[in-house]
């Protein structure tokens, strides 16, 4: 199974780690946490000061950051270069506007905080059965108990 590349995205260095770890235990390559969507653009190449390309497959992004958050981040991302890379928002509220919000500026889906491997395990196997297409991935996720609303 190849492993698929992911940028974690959280201002609290103990939710980027345990990400991290369910991440890789879910078959993923996190080829970098950082803690600012600042620091994200940057290191995605999406900055002036850095244009250098990395190749990800997955972005996973706290939605409650200083400075740029997560759906600031999130729709940066869906305005650019990178714009068909899937973007997972995660947060510790379940406010269903907050969560439609998200949707619909493009985000594959929007987990609840606390992280845990059941919530995020069948990520990879959604993420390669379902190709590019928005609608597929809805159908697999919302299969695995996800929580999306359209």
């Amino acid at each position: 199974m190849n492993k698929l590349r992911a940028l974690v995205v959280d201002d609290e260095k103990s939710q980027r780690r345990s990400a991290e770890r369910l991440l890789e235990k879910s078959s993923f390559d996190v080829i970098a946490t950082v803690e600012s969507g600042e620091t994200a653009l940057k290191f995605l190449g999406l900055t002036e000061d850095n244009d250098v390309m990395v190749d990800v497959d997955l972005i996973l992004t706290d939605h409650d950051m200083k400075g740029i958050s997560g759906y600031e981040l999130l729709l940066k991302l869906k305005n650019s270069e990178l714009n068909n890379v899937p973007v997972v928002i995660m947060s510790a509220s379940d406010d269903e506007e907050r969560i439609k919000k998200c949707m619909d500026g493009g985000a594959l889906m929007y987990l609840v905080k606390p992280l845990t491997i059941a919530k995020v395990t069948n990520l990879h196997e959604a993420i390669v059965a379902a190709g590019p297409s928005h609608g597929k991935w809805c159908t697999l996720l919302q299969a695995n108990g996800v929580m999306l609303l359209d």
